[in-house]
């Protein structure tokens, strides 16, 4: 399925001090695609309320903090088989993993705050909100707000991929 992301990135100096509704560590793997010229990923979402699933996903950039986005479900045995293809072709690959928190949107019941606190080696704490349109007015709430360093969106160093670590 296929959808535009909109989204508002932040670095943060640690995670919030408040429980969230939501923990899921996440497992994601690159492999960049040389014949169609694009980084496919797929993504392990073990959560702590909802169990365990699988997604593939193909991201392309297409302005500040805006990106067309293919999801799809992913089978274990599809998952087991995309990254057994990284490892066949380590020099395309990547891997990274992080544990998101999640909190319901005070300003907006539709949407969810997700803190991603990445340990492969980096230590770095980012929150990010999808937001409906590009120019809607986003109210950062305390918990976030007491540990906000700066504005990332758009920034591509902060992308999960560039965070990301090859394999060899």
């Amino acid at each position: 399925m296929t959808s535009v992301e909109i989204e508002k990135k932040f670095l943060l100096k640690a995670m919030p001090d408040k429980d969230p509704v939501e923990i899921i560590k996440i497992d994601q793997w690159y492999w960049r695609n040389k014949e169609r010229g694009i980084w496919e990923r797929a993504r392990s979402l073990e959560s702590n309320i909802n169990g365990i699933k699988w997604i593939h996903t193909i991201k392309k950039n297409i302005g500040k903090g805006v990106n067309l986005e293919e999801e799809n479900p992913l089978t274990k045995e599809d998952f087991d088989i995309f990254v057994k293809k990284c490892y066949d072709i380590e020099s395309e690959s990547k891997y990274i993993s992080k544990e998101r928190w999640i909190y319901p949107c005070d300003q907006n019941p539709d949407l969810y705050w997700e803190v991603d606190r990445f340990d492969s080696g980096n230590h770095i704490v980012i929150a990010e909100i999808e937001i409906p349109r590009k120019r809607y007015k986003v109210i950062i709430p305390d918990y976030i707000n007491d540990k906000l360093l700066m504005e990332v969106t758009g920034l591509k160093q902060f992308s999960n991929r560039n965070l990301s670590n090859k394999l060899k």
